[in-house]
């Protein structure tokens, strides 16, 4: 476990920094945007493969699974220094009061968001769709003000891998 935070530390810094400790990490940076993923996913899933056909040929699993069980700890210190602690997510609003949903949001979190025009598939009736930005820590009040707007408001929330926005850009 130790050895896993260590190396995940020493990979997350060098990434974070432009650098890499190894051919699979430049790999990782590469292809894991691409596939959607995060670098500390894409390194684990290569090293998993590796370590089981490590085990099929050694006919042995100590040591696999050891390998396994340090590199889950590096994944997760290596996603925690070059992701970020505080990932944003994004707020998918489908409401019928957008204009009371975004004044309580811009004062309570004093953010700007997007209306979309929509349409409920199943009634037919129009709808606003609202996007917006929160942090995981927001997750909860963000619903509390919606729901007592509108009870019956939609809030699909999802995670978002990078925000680009001018500091005096409002959505």
């Amino acid at each position: 476990m130790f050895g896993g935070l260590i190396s995940g530390a020493g990979s997350g810094l060098a990434i974070r920094f432009g650098g890499a400790m190894d051919g699979i990490e430049v790999m990782a940076v590469i292809f894991a945007k691409r596939l959607g993923i995060t670098v500390g996913t894409f390194v684990m899933i290569y090293n998993v493969v590796l370590y089981i056909i490590c085990g099929l040929v050694i006919h042995s699993w100590i040591l696999p699974l050891y390998s396994i069980v340090t590199y889950a700890a590096a994944l997760k210190t290596v996603d925690f220094i070059v992701e970020g602690f505080d990932r944003a997510k994004c707020a998918m609003i489908i409401t019928q009061n957008p204009d009371e949903i975004c004044a309580a949001l811009t004062e309570a979190f004093e953010s700007g968001m997007t209306r979309i025009n929509v349409v409920g598939g199943y009634s037919g009736e129009p709808k606003t769709m609202i996007y917006f930005i929160v942090n995981r820590f927001q997750i909860v009040k963000c619903k509390d003000i919606i729901h007592s707007i509108d009870p019956s408001a939609y809030i699909a929330i999802s995670e978002v891998a990078d925000v680009f926005a001018s500091n005096h850009t409002k959505a």
